[in-house]
């Protein structure tokens, strides 16, 4: 499948990353590029990740697609890869944002669902041209990209200090609205990883999910 370069002011180029802050010069886009004008969600979180934070992002993205939106996730294990199966499995559309050129996707255990993104009518997008490797620091860049084509972010799972904490970084730069999923009860029976959405609901900077009720929240 064809790699297409969007450079910024090409009419093609969304929206919402233009405004966002530093965006790239030019995103390299696999697959479905109308998708990056539509209203998207950000949902990320921790590769190691429990059985029940991987079923919510899952639930969680196949509500908002339901919805008409697109899910935006960084094809990592764990959360990210639960988010983008979610979608799918909703029949609805996915973006994964890559931190490497788009000849390949990684890491290599989520080539298939990569695969299938491309298949099912979804996207890659990246602000590497084809052949770069990925490096450590491209995955803290790439979170600018994921708060760009989104409206808003959902954190499903961190450790207080971790990578995703570095996605909220930007989403508080952007004034973005951030979400986090939270334990329905103090005893956290479900046993989520929940450091990290805690500290942030605590400190008023995401507002809490606990429960599917909380999902209409979410609304675009």
């Amino acid at each position: 499948m064809e790699i297409v370069e969007i450079q910024r002011g090409n009419p093609a180029y969304p929206a919402s990353l233009e405004e966002a802050p530093n965006p790239p010069a030019t995103l390299y886009a696999r697959g479905n590029v109308s998708l990056l004008n539509r209203p998207g969600v950000a949902i990320v979180g921790s590769r190691d990740a429990s059985p029940n934070g991987l079923e919510i992002a899952r639930r969680i993205a196949g509500y908002v697609v339901s919805k008409g939106n697109v899910v935006i996730s960084g094809l990592a294990l764990g959360i990210d890869a639960a988010a983008h199966e979610g979608a799918l499995a909703a029949g609805g559309d996915t973006i994964a944002v890559l931190a490497h050129g788009l000849h390949t996707a990684n890491p290599r255990a989520n080539y298939k669902l990569a695969m299938r993104i491309l298949d099912a009518g979804g996207l890659w997008v990246s602000e590497h041209p084809e052949g770069v490797s990925p490096q450590r620091h491209f995955f803290v860049a790439r979170n600018r990209i994921q708060v760009g084509l989104s409206q808003s972010s959902v954190i499903v799972e961190s450790a207080a200090s971790s990578g995703t904490m570095k996605h909220v970084d930007f989403c508080l730069q952007a004034r973005h609205r951030l979400f986090a999923v939270a334990p329905h009860n103090p005893e956290n029976s479900l046993g989520l990883n929940c450091q990290g959405p805690m500290k942030l609901i605590n400190e008023g900077k995401a507002t809490a999910l606990r429960t599917k009720s909380d999902y209409d929240l979410l609304e675009l």
